[in-house]
């Protein structure tokens, strides 16, 4: 039951810091994916990618800077 509170609270706190441009590009890239739009997908996708690459600069530097 831990194991499943933690899962629960990692994806939690990822929904909450990737906002809702994260998410929405998401799933709005896997729609248009799924209609054949690959070219709007890959738009979405890119959105999604780059708000997560800046949560991964984020945690990076707050690492680096603590030591």
């Amino acid at each position: 039951m831990g194991k499943l509170k933690n899962l629960f609270n990692g994806i939690k706190s990822w929904l909450s810091s990737n906002g809702i441009v994260g998410i929405l590009g998401l799933v709005l890239g896997l729609i248009l994916w799924s209609f054949g739009y690959k070219i709007f997908a890959g738009f979405s996708f890119g959105v999604f990618a780059i708000r997560n690459w800046d949560m991964l600069v984020n945690l990076i530097s707050k690492k680096i800077n603590k030591k």
